[in-house]
């Protein structure tokens, strides 16, 4: 079974917490293969449709292992075709409500299972984060919320 990790949108701007960021760190080394996205705010049309100022720092708030594909997104998802030649996608980072859902979802769509590592997400409010994973587990099938 081919496997990815996808590390979503771990940015400054996003505040994930320390032990956040020392998880995704060290997971991204148990993975043979391992993306990474960046929500970035020009083009994006996330800022005009919702009304949010977008990110006011768009650095990694981690440092991606040699040899990651990093991509920039201006949308919730960071679906890629790429990663359509695996078996299975575990998915980490920030937001749960939004940006690891929506791609949880597209990857499901996409025939490739999403298993969202849910110790490694995070959303600015505990609230929201807790309500993604409520979503995840619904959508998704709880076996696939670690």
């Amino acid at each position: 079974m081919k496997t990815a990790l996808l590390i979503i949108d771990v940015q400054k701007a996003a505040k994930p917490s320390a032990a956040l960021v020392r998880g995704v760190e060290e997971a991204q080394y148990r993975y043979d293969a391992v993306f990474v996205s960046k929500f970035v705010n020009k083009g994006s049309p996330l800022l005009a449709l919702t009304g949010w100022g977008g990110y006011d720092d768009e650095n990694f708030a981690f440092s991606p292992r040699p040899g990651a594909v990093v991509f920039e997104k201006g949308t919730y998802s960071s679906f890629t075709d790429a990663l359509k030649e695996f078996d299975e996608v575990h998915l980490c980072g920030c937001d749960t409500d939004a940006c690891v859902y929506k791609t949880a979802l597209d990857l499901i769509e996409n025939g490739v299972r999403p298993v969202v590592l849910s110790g490694l997400c995070s959303s600015e409010k505990e609230e929201y984060h807790q309500a993604g994973l409520s979503l995840l587990r619904r959508n998704i099938g709880a076996a696939n919320v670690k």
